[in-house]
């Protein structure tokens, strides 16, 4: 039988109510001056250009598990000293020398800066929920059924977020987003930190949540990918000739990066 479900559109959020579940997209614009002031001293950080610290998704249950997604907590995990920048700068220093003529070293310096310039963050989410509701833990045999993922059933809802972007000073982007689509089986969440530092590298950090309907977990998958920008140019289809435009999209670029690290999670409803 079909799964009853409500969709949400109140303002500036909306969502669905389905099988027991609440998700919620909250799009707003960009930080004030007032705001940014406050999370700045709040971070103790300069924060990106543009950070939509109000925007969040969030999913929640009925036994009282809230996950919620936001900029401030992911940025609250940036590395506040230099000292992956500084692992940037040595790991490819070649790309850097060939990246800006020696006449221009100085702007080098400049960019490797007392925190992490880049904003990389391996912020997974936020436990909203009340004492004693389900928390994440390693997982054995549990794992995101990609097969039902594909399967081209109807999107009830779906959702887009960005938290926050910064361009590098012109050296690259750096991207936090979310992701959400909610079928009659299942719903999907990407949270994905994307980074690309022109002429340097490329790293991406994933988050997908995963529940099935009808099922007693939720699955939690982190994964890291990271490349030089060069091998990864260099994976572009010779068709292509010099169009670079798929260095911009995330998910090709994501296809051809080597994983890292991949953990999987898992989380039980009371």
């Amino acid at each position: 039988m079909a799964a009853t479900h409500r969709l949400i559109n109140e303002n500036q959020t909306t969502g669905i109510a389905i099988q027991d579940w609440t998700v919620l997209s909250h799009k707003t614009s960009i930080l004030n001056s007032q705001e940014i002031d406050t999370a700045t001293a709040e971070l103790g950080i300069p924060i990106p250009e543009m950070i939509f610290g109000n925007n969040f998704l969030s999913i929640e249950h009925k036994s009282g598990f809230k996950l919620e997604f936001k900029a401030l907590p992911a940025l609250a995990m940036v590395d506040q000293s230099s000292k992956n920048s500084d692992l940037i700068k040595v790991s490819y220093a070649r790309e850097w020398f060939d990246k800006r003529s020696m006449a221009n070293q100085e702007h080098i310096t400049d960019v490797v800066k007392p925190y992490d310039w880049t904003y990389s963050t391996k912020y997974n989410g936020t436990n909203l929920g009340s004492e004693g509701c389900m928390q994440f833990v390693s997982a054995t045999n549990e794992t995101i059924d990609i097969e039902q993922l594909k399967r081209p059933d109807p999107i009830l809802f779906y959702g887009e977020n960005i938290l926050f972007e910064d361009e590098l000073a012109d050296n690259g982007t750096a991207v936090l987003t979310t992701k959400v689509r909610v079928m009659p089986s299942c719903f999907f969440i990407l949270l994905r930190f994307f980074l690309r530092v022109d002429d340097v590298l490329f790293r991406i950090y994933d988050t997908r949540i995963y529940h099935r309907f009808g099922t007693d977990t939720v699955i939690r998958e982190c994964s890291s990918r990271e490349n030089s920008y060069r091998d990864t140019r260099a994976r572009i289809p010779r068709s292509k000739g010099d169009d670079l435009s798929l260095l911009l999209d995330s998910n090709w670029v994501s296809s051809q990066l080597p994983e890292r690290e991949s953990v999987v999670e898992v989380a039980r409803l009371q």
